[in-house]
């Protein structure tokens, strides 16, 4: 760090301290500038913008992003920065000048770590490195796998989208990374085999068309618990596993799994299509079983717990797909669902498998649709009193929702915020929606929720979840990031 660098800290610290001890004039006359008509003014011109925008479009990012800047600069706040105009940035690093797209010949990132790796053995190892931040910047991670293999149910692996995955064995106390050697670190979904806890997989990728989105290539798989990993050759360089939104094994055979794939930001020209894809070779070979071009996104897929064969996809935009014939074929289970808006996330009930429920990102705001008969038939839920937004207008970013493991009439549900959602009995479409957790600025992004079992906990005689922290026989875990 240079000379220049280090006085314009202190100078930045020391006009902070002046200014908290400037008198209350100064107080009053930022407030006034801080409710300037101007600002009144820029607020409703951004309001009106984002109300015509296209949900999920730059446009309304752009707009949602500005009043969030306007917000925080009227509370004196950090205001965010344009994630949009960095990715774009570096985007077009990659575009030769006289073209309009990359020319990288795919597998470069293999090609590269090679090129490195046989460099490394004449290189001086002897370098010990030390952390020195940042320490104030959060990280984002979309999928938490429990180790069943831990009876004290501590040991837990992270899957981030910029920074690999990682592992702790003591509740998360210390981590531990598994991927520095990995050519790409966005990792975007993680599966243990229930059959066989020593095989895993992961899929790289960010399947939800964010700004900061980072593209993968394929699918990972280790046989020592993630420690080591290797790429199925079978998704290396095939634009179609650019992004593995989900990943599912099979309770009985560690070789048969189902991902769901999409298209990520800036692949568009290569490929366009979503697939859910099928192997029952470890990976090795694959069969599109479903596939959509230039259409709605597969960005779940998820198995009842007590039978395969029975699966179900979450579509954007289109609603849910079931199969019966563990996913070798799909159909449409929409019925009863009246707002295709934007992205669905769907939970099964442990205690009774026919229950399933969705949170859907919704036109006016955050919906939740249950289904009683295993997705025969769906029906919209509402609160007595007022309607809660859980996913206040991000709900095609983070949304994630789970369900109680003993009481088949309680969910949890994630955005922005967190809620418990209690049904007034099954069947109902009346519900109480509670807040469990409240943040100020900024809000983290709530991606994915799960119920640890600790030190042999028996659900059946847990009554909550959340609650049920006090006695330490429940954990309830949340992955949030920006």
């Amino acid at each position: 760090m240079n000379r220049p660098f280090l006085l314009a800290v202190v100078a930045a610290v020391l006009t902070t301290g002046l200014l908290m001890t400037v008198p209350s004039e100064l107080d009053s006359t930022q407030s006034r500038i801080k409710n300037a008509p101007w600002a009144d003014q820029e607020q409703a011109r951004l309001e009106k913008a984002l109300l015509h925008a296209e949900p999920r479009s730059d446009r309304a990012f752009k707009a949602q992003l500005k009043l969030d800047r306007l917000e925080a600069w009227r509370k004196d706040q950090p205001q965010p920065g344009f994630p949009d105009e960095f990715a774009q940035v570096l985007h077009n690093m990659r575009v030769p000048s006289d073209r309009e797209f990359p020319e990288y010949q795919p597998g470069f990132r293999f090609r590269e770590l090679d090129k490195a790796r046989q460099t490394a053995r004449y290189v001086d190892k002897t370098l010990v490195w030390n952390q020195r931040g940042p320490g104030n910047v959060a990280g984002r991670a979309r999928v938490f796998v429990v180790d069943p293999i831990d009876p004290t149910g501590g040991t837990w692996y992270i899957a981030s989208v910029g920074g690999g995955i990682w592992k702790t064995e003591n509740e998360g106390a210390t981590w531990r990374e598994l991927t520095d050697e990995l050519p790409t670190l966005a990792i975007q979904s993680l599966a243990m085999a229930p059959s066989n806890n020593f095989i895993m997989y992961a899929g790289t990728g960010e399947s939800f068309y964010n700004i900061d989105t980072m593209n993968g290539n394929g699918i990972f798989k280790s046989s020592n618990r993630g420690e080591n990993w290797t790429p199925l050759a079978s998704t290396t360089d095939d634009a179609r596993f650019n992004n593995v939104s989900r990943i599912i094994v099979s309770p009985t055979d560690a070789n048969t799994l189902v991902v769901s794939t999409t298209v990520g930001r800036y692949k568009t020209t290569i490929t366009d299509e979503t697939n859910i894809f099928r192997s029952t070779d470890g990976g090795n070979s694959w069969t599109s079983v479903y596939s959509n071009t230039g259409g709605p996104r597969v960005t779940q897929v998820i198995a009842n717990p007590n039978n395969w064969n029975i699966q179900y996809a979450a579509v954007d935009a289109e609603g849910i797909l079931k199969s019966t014939d563990a996913g070798l074929t799909w159909f449409d289970i929409s019925s009863g669902i009246t707002d295709f808006t934007g992205r669905f996330e769907i939970a099964i009930s442990p205690v009774n498998p026919n229950f399933l429920f969705a949170s859907a990102e919704g036109f006016e705001g955050a919906e939740l649709w249950a289904s009683w008969d295993a997705g025969s038939s769906w029906n919209e839920t509402f609160d007595s009193g007022d309607q809660i937004n859980w996913l206040g207008g991000q709900g095609w970013y983070d949304n994630t929702i789970i369900c109680h493991p003993t009481n088949p009439t309680i969910v949890y549900v994630g955005g922005p915020q967190l809620y418990s959602i209690t049904f007034n009995s099954a069947g109902s479409t009346t519900r109480t929606t509670v807040p469990l957790a409240s943040y100020g600025f900024p809000h983290p992004d709530h991606h994915y929720l799960a119920i640890v079992s600790t030190e042999g906990t028996d659900f059946s005689v847990t009554s909550f979840a959340i609650e049920a922290l006090e006695s330490k026989k429940l954990q309830s875990f949340v992955v949030h990031g920006m």
